[in-house]
């Protein structure tokens, strides 16, 4: 049995254990490119598309004692409109429109060519849009406090939505009505130095840009985007033996080996180290928890103990009453009445789909 095959997937019945999410496309976003040896005082700025006068950047002086400049440049938005798709192997295709704007870009600025520009940092990611869209938040908050269990330090941005176990109490009672909703999460540098994480809600990002562009159009922003984006340091780079001047880097061969060696660290420094434990899975933990209160404490007690995990996926509170009780109407009847108790929120299959997701991306 594979890594993800082992993973746990309790899904509906005659569902697939081979299922993978068809809606995973792996490519980079960024490249963070250092320009040396300018004297010239340049703003600070967004880079526009010569063509389309779309956003596909920014540059920023560089910190230390080097004088010179850092740009960021989105290759997706170079040749699409948006960079939900990241670039990837096949938009090889297009690396010449690429070069000519980067060119464009440096000898309008900096009446410099490629040669005297270096590749920094080059972003990475697998891009997932769900089959729920409502899974999103489950699948973000679960994420994080898959990180946090494993004792790792992390950023991260949220907001709080409407508990709706007290949508009928009167606002004159002062109690908490806001629960916890993950956006995005930043890990630090991981231990070899090479690379860090952001995980995140790409649509939210969307629906922003969506509402600002409001009044030109009426195009609805897609919900659902799931993005885990890997940022790969210099020392990264070098690592998997990529040269790191700019003429060299954007060659079709190094768009392959990046993506190749985002679904090994994917692999490696991601499902090894956080989801994976020996023979069990991060969920595992979470179902033998469930179990633990099960113990002492009714059904919809123990629910409201970790209601967190129900919103997350109420199929983990499913299993644990499964193992705990040896007759599998109980189980199901324990289930049902939480769900009928309106006291809880809950979401269902999300940690099926994440998995589907984690699938694409390594197989």
């Amino acid at each position: 049995m594979t890594l993800i095959d082992s993973c746990f997937l309790f899904t509906e019945k005659g569902a697939g254990m081979k299922r993978v999410n068809k809606r995973t496309e792996i490519g980079i976003d960024t490249i963070e490119i250092n320009i040396t040896g300018i004297k010239t005082a340049i703003e600070e700025t967004e880079l526009k598309h010569t063509r389309t006068g779309e956003n596909i950047g920014t540059i920023k002086k560089r910190n230390g004692r080097e004088q010179g400049y850092v740009i960021s440049i989105c290759l997706p938005k170079i040749i699409r409109a948006d960079n939900i798709k990241p670039f990837g192997v096949l938009d090889s295709i297009k690396l010449s429109e690429v070069i000519w704007q980067v060119q464009t870009q440096l000898s309008m600025l900096f009446n410099t060519d490629f040669k005297n520009a270096y590749v920094k940092c080059c972003e990475v990611n697998a891009t997932a849009t769900l089959k729920r869209p409502e899974n999103i938040d489950a699948i973000m908050n679960l994420l994080s406090l898959m990180f946090l269990q494993a004792g790792e330090k992390v950023y991260l941005t949220a907001h709080g939505v409407k508990d709706t176990r007290y949508k009928n109490v009167p606002m004159s009672k002062n109690i908490l009505r806001q629960v916890q909703q993950v956006e995005s999460l930043k890990t630090k540098r991981s231990t070899n130095e090479r690379v860090s994480w952001k995980l995140y809600n790409k649509s939210l990002e969307q629906a922003e840009k969506a509402k600002s562009k409001k009044a030109k159009s009426t195009e609805q922003a897609e919900e659902g985007i799931l993005r885990l984006e890997e940022r790969i340091n210099e020392k990264g780079l070098a690592f998997i033996g990529l040269p790191l001047r700019l003429d060299k880097f954007l060659i079709s061969q190094n768009i392959k080996r990046l993506v190749e060696q985002y679904q090994r660290d994917f692999r490696e420094l991601f499902l090894n180290q956080y989801w994976k434990k020996g023979d069990e899975d991060f969920t595992d933990t979470l179902v033998n928890t469930i179990v633990f209160d099960l113990q002492d404490n009714t059904p919809l007690v123990t629910a409201k103990i970790h209601r967190n995990l129900l919103y997350i996926d109420i199929t983990l509170f499913k299993k644990a009453c499964l193992e705990f009780y040896d007759n599998r109407k109980i189980a199901l009847q324990a289930v049902r009445r939480v769900k009928q108790s309106g006291t809880v929120m809950y979401h269902e299959g999300a940690v099926s789909e994440l998995v589907e997701i984690f699938r694409a991306i390594v197989y």
